[in-house]
């Protein structure tokens, strides 16, 4: 593969094949004109353009050995002007080298610019009405052809060289290449008329005071024409009708040369015999018309028989297609059936599948709550716990678990998987075998979070998959009268303190560790905060509050803080239940598109209770 890199690329960079060293300069235009993706038209290119220049260059020996015969065809028509000659052989040349090494592609450039620049200072002379001395460089006192003299580019000529100059320029610039088509038609039907004058025995201008075109002049545009029609390609006007397989194109191939050809010979043949002594116009005209008619029924029945063989086969395929569609249709409504029946049953096998993974998550979580002191009644405990827990689809990525560590403290966590669905559930259920391995010696969070991130990483690593988890851990120690919090990734609590009627998020800044599971070097800052009688702590997950309404406005984490904090000296239960109803106002739906888990904790004026019974205050 290497070899054949380096062989393309020494290719690119020198503009030739690496051989053509010792190749003719001529072969290498050839062999890059042929390159092209069509080689057809490759061909038909070099060849008309070949022709053109030899035209050019016939003419300049004829003008140079005082053959004149060479420049005109015939004595009695006016010869091609040595200047004419000179724009032929630059313009053959410039289109056979416009597809070569750089050098010659800056050099097709110029001899187009050059023929370009010589036909319009030709055009000025005409309209302007004095000689810029152009041709008398070629022949400085040329004799009279009637009224006009020889050896002069005519005006139709330099028009013809301004379309041929802007048509190859255009093929160079891909911006400009469909309008090279165009000009080259322009220059070909001109020609052609040109020629058509000189075949029916009467040449346009002839007499007058204007240079007429030379014979060999026209038939020179004509090929010239050709083989810038051929390098414009067949993607533009006019050779792109003429391409492809579609009806239209193959009717267009049959019947267009056809019948120009044969408007060009009938006319011809009926000029020519008319001036026969002794025969019959009549004849003629008939015996021409006949003729036509005949060429015409030949292409017609050719035609027939390959458009018709095409419809033909269309029209068998189309039945066998037909035939085949019904037997399939046989047996479809059947397998249809069969199929929905099948689908129907995996649906609900995989619905009964995730009804009961949801019982299973709901289960997991806690139902019955630590009192402190532990064993105390819930009426007399210096803690209260309320929660919503709401999955948003079959199965729930939010966790959270509430747990005793000692007499005095206990313990919440809780946590946001990423994503949605199967995947984060079963994440979860990780996450809730690492906190109940190591709960145990939670009194401090930011080392509970530390093992819990090892563990998620070893578990994550041995099935492969790249997952990580928000999360907050928080003791409340009522025997220090503190909180003790850590933070993964997760939003901060709300802290409410009645006392002060207000409320405050929990954690400070830069306190905050990554989320679990990204990386296994991070370590979690245990921070404090104090605790009194009356405060509660809300925790929640990022779907409780990254909710959109109809103008797709966000309903920020600041906006909670405010809605909670205008009812800090509601009971918590009626606290809950009016920030969610404030929540589904905003965004105007009943239910929550996201996960949603909440815990809320209150220390209730019991501590009093727990402290005075003895217990020692730090």
């Amino acid at each position: 593969m290497r070899h054949i890199q380096a062989n393309c690329t020494l290719g690119l960079d020198s503009g030739r094949h690496p051989a053509d060293n010792d190749e003719p300069s001529l072969y290498r235009w050839i062999s890059s004109m042929n390159s092209s993706s069509d080689p057809t038209a490759s061909r038909i290119c070099l060849a008309c353009s070949i022709i053109a220049a030899t035209i050019g260059a016939v003419t300049t020996v004829g003008w140079l050995t005082g053959i004149e015969v060479l420049a005109s065809i015939r004595r009695s028509y006016i010869p091609m002007a040595p200047s004419t000659a000179v724009a032929f052989t630059l313009l053959g040349f410039a289109i056979i080298s416009r597809s070569g090494p750089k050098f010659f592609r800056a050099l097709s450039v110029l001899f187009a610019a050059l023929v370009g620049l010589l036909a319009a200072a030709k055009l000025i002379e005409f309209f302007a009405g004095f000689s810029l001395g152009l041709d008398e460089r070629f022949v400085a006192d040329p004799a009279m052809f009637g009224m006009v003299r020889k050896g002069r580019m005519a005006p139709l000529t330099a028009l013809n060289f301004l379309f041929a100059a802007g048509s190859l320029l255009c093929i160079m610039r891909a911006k400009w290449r469909r309008r090279a088509g165009s000009l080259a038609m322009l220059l070909t039907i001109i020609s052609a008329v040109v020629v058509l004058g000189y075949l029916h025995g009467t040449p346009l201008l002839y007499g007058g005071s204007i240079i007429p075109v030379a014979l060999p002049t026209a038939i020179g545009f004509m090929f010239l024409g050709g083989a810038l029609l051929a390098a414009a390609g067949k993607e533009y006007w006019p050779v792109r009708p003429l391409t492809g397989a579609s009806a239209r194109s193959v009717l267009l191939r049959w019947f267009l040369p056809v019948v120009i050809t044969g408007s060009i010979l009938d006319g011809y043949l009926r000029t020519t015999l008319l001036h026969v002594p002794n025969l019959n116009p009549a004849l003629v005209s008939a015996l021409s018309t006949l003729g036509f008619v005949l060429l015409i029924s030949v292409i017609i029945s050719q035609v027939a028989r390959v458009v018709g063989g095409r419809i033909d086969r269309a029209e068998a395929e189309r039945n066998a297609a037909q035939e085949e569609l019904k037997a399939l249709n046989a047996d479809l409504e059947e397998r249809i059936a069969a199929r929905t029946l099948d689908l129907r049953r995996k649906n609900q096998q995989m619905q009964e599948e995730l009804t009961m993974a949801r019982e299973l998550q709901l289960a997991l979580l806690p139902t019955q709550f630590p009192t402190v002191p532990r064993f105390a009644r819930m009426d007399e405990s210096s803690v209260k716990f309320f929660t919503f827990y709401y999955p948003a689809g079959s199965v729930s990525g939010d966790f959270f678990d509430i747990f005793s560590i000692s007499d005095t403290s206990v313990g919440v966590f809780i946590c946001d998987v990423m994503g949605h669905g199967v995947r984060s559930a079963l994440v979860t259920s990780m996450v809730r075998t690492l906190v109940e391995q190591h709960r145990n010696d939670a009194s401090d969070p930011g080392e509970l979070l530390t093992r819990i991130n090892l563990g998620l990483i070893s578990l994550l690593q041995s099935t492969q998959t790249t997952m990580f988890v928000t999360s907050f851990v928080l003791i409340a120690d009522f025997e220090k009268r503190e909180f003790r919090h850590a933070n993964a990734g997760h939003p901060a609590p709300v802290h409410i303190k009645r006392a002060d009627s207000r409320a405050e998020p929990l954690s400070l800044k830069g306190t905050i560790g990554p989320a679990l599971g990204l990386f296994g070097g991070a370590s979690y800052r245990t921070v404090r905060s104090h605790m009194s009688p009356g405060d509660i702590i809300m925790l929640f997950t990022d779907g409780l509050f990254e909710v959109e309404n109809i103008e797709a406005e966000l309903f920020s984490q600041e906006q909670l803080l405010e809605a909670v904090q205008q009812r800090c000296a509601l009971p918590p239960d009626k606290l809950l239940a009016e920030v969610l109803a404030e929540i589904r106002r905003f965004t105007g739906h009943p239910e929550f598109e996201d996960d949603v888990c909440l815990v809320g904790i209150e220390v209730t004026p019991h501590i009093e209770d727990v402290m005075a019974s003895g217990v020692p205050r730090i």
